[in-house]
């Protein structure tokens, strides 16, 4: 497969076709894989264009408002309400959207990458708002800068504390806890040291101590804060280090663990494991994890070995795409948003991603628990989630199939590696027949 194609298939969503009504898309640039380019795309704007965490506060406040005047007896205002539920929906629809008109596929993929690794999901209160924020302050400004700071800036956010239960910890011997008989909950301790970090190499003893560093760290109406009241006095060892209390001692620690070698070796398997294999290299772990603490937990150079690595230019494709990239990848391949209704050659109340992406297995920011959505193609490869891949195909082929012929779309989109794909579209006896087939085809659903 041509290196420039593999680029664009392997560390992003796949080529471009033409928009639906407009000129075909141009072919993919000639040369290879290009790690020059791939890390220059991580500097390319990347404007953040969905209301953020400080518009979701103020509207929560509005509708906290209006509930106390409706309980005192005065008129009903469900405007905040309304307003929260459209801006979910349109969060829904933008993970889709998002990746499929992303001028950098390889900045999108990232970001979905660490969003997944450093997870959160609407499943606490008013935490369902949070979660497009999330990634757009957390993990989108750091996804070319240092994990320790991506790392701290989870820990701050309101998503982070709802949906692992920090907001309900506190210092047994606190005030808070002292006058109120309240104690700690590790959740969020034991998450941060398993799944966000080092995976491996702690003890219980780490995640009650750390449990006890993050007391007082807090959710409040006006966002993340630090309530002095709750947090726990005295010293706490964690991981063989001391630590006081307040802020400065959190982000000490954090800087800490973002620099252990379990927690360089846990980031460097988890990457090479999502652009790679299921089963990466181990000389290619082993250098990006020692790059990565060489760079003082900065990205792009741990980025630059993944992408040197003779195994990222391979030609066969060895991972299976989720349900989220082959659905972006298959829209893209039309060139279309995901957003399409009848008046841009869709069908009435639209092309409905959200359920079709529940139907494969990956609904929309709810991951089934804290390690996020799984990487290996065996957890996406059941009886059901193929019939739903099988049945989106079929959806958009017939919708859009007379607008691409089969086999000069699956070269545009697979190259050299469309040949046994081009033989079984040719089979087809419809167009549309063809193109799902295209769809359907092991190579399409592979990066």
């Amino acid at each position: 497969m041509q290196g420039a194609l593999l680029e664009l298939i392997r560390f992003g969503y796949g080529p471009l076709g033409g928009p639906i009504g407009g000129p075909p898309a141009p072919p993919v640039a000639p040369g290879g894989l290009d790690p020059d380019r791939l890390l220059a795309s991580l500097d390319a704007p990347d404007p953040v264009t969905r209301p953020g965490t400080a518009a979701r506060l103020a509207l929560l406040a509005d509708q906290r408002r209006a509930r106390d005047v409706a309980k005192a007896g005065g008129p009903k205002d469900d405007s905040a309400v309304k307003a929260l539920r459209q801006l979910q929906r349109e969060d829904a629809a933008h993970w889709v959207t998002g990746a499929a008109t992303a001028a950098s596929g390889f900045r999108e993929r990232l970001v979905n990458f660490w969003a997944n690794r450093l997870t959160v999901a609407p499943t606490r209160g008013e935490g369902v708002h949070f979660v497009q924020p999330y990634r757009d302050e957390v993990v989108r400004p750091h996804v070319a800068g240092r994990f320790a700071t991506m790392l701290a800036a989870a820990a701050w956010h309101p998503a982070m504390l709802l949906y692992l239960d920090q907001a309900r910890s506190v210092g047994p011997n606190s005030a808070y806890g002292l006058r109120r008989r309240a104690g700690l909950n590790e959740n969020f301790a034991r998450e941060f040291l398993e799944l966000h970090s080092m995976g491996a190499g702690y003890t219980q003893a780490d995640v009650t101590e750390l449990a006890r560093l993050l007391a007082g760290l807090n959710y409040a109406p006006e966002g993340a804060v630090f309530d002095a009241e709750r947090a726990e006095p005295g010293p706490k060892t964690v991981l063989g280090a001391e630590y006081g209390t307040g802020p400065a001692e959190i982000a000490r620690f954090i800087e800490a663990l973002a620099l252990r070698p379990e927690t360089a070796g846990s980031v460097a398997l988890a990457l090479a494991r999502h652009f790679l294999a299921d089963d990466p290299p181990a000389d290619l772990v082993a250098r990006m994890a020692q790059t990565y603490l060489d760079a003082g937990s900065a990205l792009p150079p741990v980025y630059r070995v993944l992408l040197e690595h003779p195994a990222a230019a391979d030609p066969v494709l060895q991972k299976l795409r989720s349900p989220h990239e082959y659905l972006v990848a298959s829209l893209r391949a039309f060139g279309l948003t995901g957003e399409e209704g009848p008046d841009q050659g869709g069908p009435k109340g639209g092309l409905k991603t959200g359920p079709a992406l529940q139907a494969m297995g990956q609904p929309v920011f709810r991951p089934q628990g804290p390690d996020g959505w799984p990487d290996r193609a065996g957890d996406w490869i059941t009886p059901p989630f193929l019939t739903a891949r099988l049945d989106w195909a079929e959806k958009l082929a017939r919708l859009y199939a007379e607008r691409a012929e089969p086999a000069a779309l699956a070269r545009h989109l697979l190259g050299d590696a469309a040949t046994d794909t081009i033989r079984a579209v040719g089979q087809a006896e419809q167009r549309w027949e063809g193109v799902a087939v295209l769809l359907a085809s092991p190579a399409f659903m592979r990066r």
